[in-house]
């Protein structure tokens, strides 16, 4: 799905960002332009979050830098990591959850939106994390 912005035509990619098509700015992410003509240049070791956690949601008011360590924290919360409180994978079920789940035939991707994940990250973190791969469930 295309949009027109100041940047330029922009398209919605698959992971849900925005990315400009055309003139001088094609290739970059519409939400990092828009934070560096608000704020200023994003530091090395940076990124932009979305606070509501809509990528589509593009305004400097729903943008915030934070440091990418404290940013995959902020994203991994609740999704099984060893450091972290237990989260919605081990509710569901864990390992024998995600096994039944994949024997009927399901994705990766549809178990986490259904566990209230936006990507399939933390089931595949969470199978990393076991030594495990989708395939060997």
């Amino acid at each position: 799905m295309g949009i027109k912005t100041r940047f330029g035509n922009a398209y919605k990619r698959r992971d849900g960002y925005y990315q400009i098509t055309s003139g001088i700015y094609k290739g970059k992410l519409l939400h990092r332009l828009v934070y560096e003509k608000e704020r200023g240049p994003i530091p090395e070791g940076f990124v932009v979050h979305h606070l509501d956690n809509n990528k589509a949601n593009y305004d400097i008011n729903n943008l915030i830098l934070l440091s990418k360590s404290n940013h995959h924290r902020l994203h991994m919360r609740g999704c099984n990591h060893p450091r972290w409180n237990k989260g919605r994978i081990d509710e569901a079920g864990g390992i024998n959850f995600l096994s039944a789940e994949k024997n009927k035939g399901r994705t990766m991707s549809s178990i986490a939106e259904e566990l209230g994940y936006t990507q399939a990250v933390p089931v595949f973190q969470y199978l990393k994390y076991r030594n495990l791969r989708w395939n060997q469930i």
